[in-house]
Order: structure tokens, then C-alpha cells, then sequence
């Protein structure tokens, strides 16, 4: 197998992190999936695994998405979404922000929820995901 095909822990981790951002930005700046979809060429279906944890982004798709909206590609890579989140709640706190906070919020939590079978298939045992062998 070659090393792209491969999915560890370390990998599923950073991808969970990067499509929570990716959640984050897309729903504070008022944005669809289909907008999404828009900046890196695919369906919106497409787009939407992605956030899934079903479709890893290619390192274009993530710059092409970052250039197109401003946003800045370190925070959607390495910044934890929690302290994003946090930072933009405390510099824009409005009636708007606690309903974007909640969609948020929710989406994190069905992404926590099914991230780990999405990633790497149906497990019996979620909670032994280093242990398991990835499907190509």
C-alpha cells in the first residue's frame, strides 16, 4: 500500500481539526456548502464529506478556499477551533453570534460523533481506532 493510501491517528486528528475550522469559517461568514464547493471545483456533495471527515481537502483545495475568502491558512491548519471560536465570540458579541455559536457548536458535536467511522470505515470498537487497519 502506498503511503498516501495510508490513514493513521495522527492524520484522522489533523483532519478533524481542519474540517472543524473549516466548519467554523464557514458558518460565521454566513456560507453554504455550495459556496464552499465553489472555490475548490467540486459538488457540493463533495464539499460536504469533506466536512464529514469522509473526503480528506488536498493542500490547492485548502489555499484555494483560504485565497478566495481571506482567511488565513495557518489558523484553519494549526489553530485549535475551540480557541477560534472562543476569540471571535469576545470580539463580536451579538444575538447573531449565540445562534452561530449553537450551529456550531452542534456541528462539532455531530462531527465528534461519527468522525472516526467516516474516517476509517465501520469499527466495532471506536474507542481503538490506533489499532486499526485503514480501507483503502
Amino acid at each position: 500500500m502506498s503511503r498516501r493510501g495510508r490513514r493513521n491517528w495522527s492524520n484522522f486528528e489533523t483532519n478533524k481539526r481542519i474540517c472543524k475550522q473549516l466548519i467554523l469559517h464557514r458558518v460565521w461568514n454566513n456560507l453554504t456548502q455550495t459556496d464552499m464547493s465553489k472555490d475548490i471545483g467540486t459538488t457540493f456533495q463533495q464539499y460536504q464529506k469533506v466536512e464529514k471527515c469522509s473526503n480528506r481537502i488536498y493542500g490547492e483545495q485548502l489555499a484555494s478556499i483560504c485565497k478566495n475568502r481571506g482567511w488565513n491558512p495557518e489558523v484553519i491548519m494549526m489553530t485549535d477551533s475551540e480557541d477560534t471560536l472562543d476569540e471571535w465570540m469576545k470580539k463580536d458579541q451579538n444575538k447573531i453570534s449565540e445562534t452561530k455559536y449553537t450551529k456550531i457548536i452542534n456541528a462539532w458535536k455531530l462531527l465528534d460523533a461519527n468522525a472516526g467511522r467516516n474516517y476509517y470505515g465501520d469499527v466495532s470498537d471506536p474507542d481503538d481506532i490506533s489499532n486499526m487497519k485503514p480501507i483503502i
